[in-house]
C-alpha cells in the first residue's frame, strides 16, 4: 500500500492523479446533483455532446463518443501508464533534470497512447450514443412544458439548477432556471413553464 501511495504521488503520476481526482469529483457531483453539469448520468433531454468527427478525434476513433466520457477515460489510462512507468522504471531513471525531462515527455505522450485505446474500447458503444443523440433530437423540447419535474440540486436560481422528469418511462435530467427569490430545494416539485432554446434550459415555477 505504501508503494502504491508513493507511486501515485510521484512525478509524473502526480499530474494525472490530480486530474483523475477532479474527474471523479465531476461525476460524483453530477450523479448527486450538486453541480449544474452538461452531462448527468448520460440521460439529459438532449444526448451528451458528441465530439466532432473530424481531425484528431476521428483519427483516434473518438468520433461519436461523448466528450466528457472520452476525456475521462483518457485521463484514467494516462494515469495508469504513468503509474506503471514509475512503478517499474523509476529506479532506472537518473534523478535531477533527466528525471524531469522524462516525466514531462511522459505527461505529453500518455494521452496520445491512451486516446486510441479509449477509441477501440468505446467503439462498441457508439451505436448507443448515436441512438441517444437521435432520440434527443427527435424529441420536441416544447412538449415538456406544463409537465412536473423534481429538483435535484440544493437550489435553483436564474443561472443554476437541475431537475428530473419522467418522460415515457425515461428519467431525463434537465437544466432548469427560476426567478429569484425562491425557496426551491432538492426534492421539490416544480412545473415547467418555458423552454429557453438559446440556453437549452427550462424555466420552472413551484408547484401550487
Amino acid at each position: 500500500m505504501t508503494d502504491f501511495i508513493n507511486n501515485i504521488l510521484s512525478f509524473p503520476t502526480l499530474f494525472y492523479t490530480g486530474l483523475l481526482g477532479l474527474t471523479i469529483l465531476y461525476w460524483l457531483a453530477s450523479s448527486l446533483g450538486l453541480a449544474d453539469l452538461e452531462v448527468a448520468d448520460g440521460a439529459e433531454l438532449e444526448a451528451p455532446e458528441v465530439t466532432d468527427s473530424s481531425g484528431w478525434m476521428n483519427k483516434f476513433k473518438l468520433d461519436g463518443i461523448p466528450l466528457t466520457i472520452s476525456i475521462s477515460f483518457i485521463i484514467f489510462f494516462s494515469w495508469a501508464i504513468c503509474f506503471l512507468v514509475v512503478h517499474f522504471y523509476q529506479d532506472k531513471i537518473p534523478e535531477g533534470l533527466v528525471e524531469v525531462f522524462v516525466g514531462l515527455w511522459l505527461i505529453i505522450l500518455a494521452p496520445l497512447v491512451s486516446a486510441p485505446i479509449v477509441g477501440v474500447l468505446c467503439t462498441p458503444l457508439k451505436p448507443f450514443f448515436k441512438k441517444l443523440k437521435e432520440d434527443g433530437e427527435g424529441r420536441n423540447a416544447d412538449s415538456l412544458i406544463g409537465h412536473l419535474a423534481t429538483i435535484r440540486t440544493n437550489k435553483v436560481t436564474i443561472n443554476f439548477g437541475d431537475a428530473e422528469i419522467d418522460d415515457q418511462g425515461a428519467n431525463l435530467i434537465l437544466k432548469v432556471r427560476a426567478e429569484e427569490p425562491n425557496d426551491l430545494k432538492r426534492g421539490d416539485s416544480v412545473v415547467i413553464t418555458e423552454y429557453l432554446a438559446e440556453e437549452n434550459t427550462y424555466q420552472v415555477r413551484p408547484r401550487t
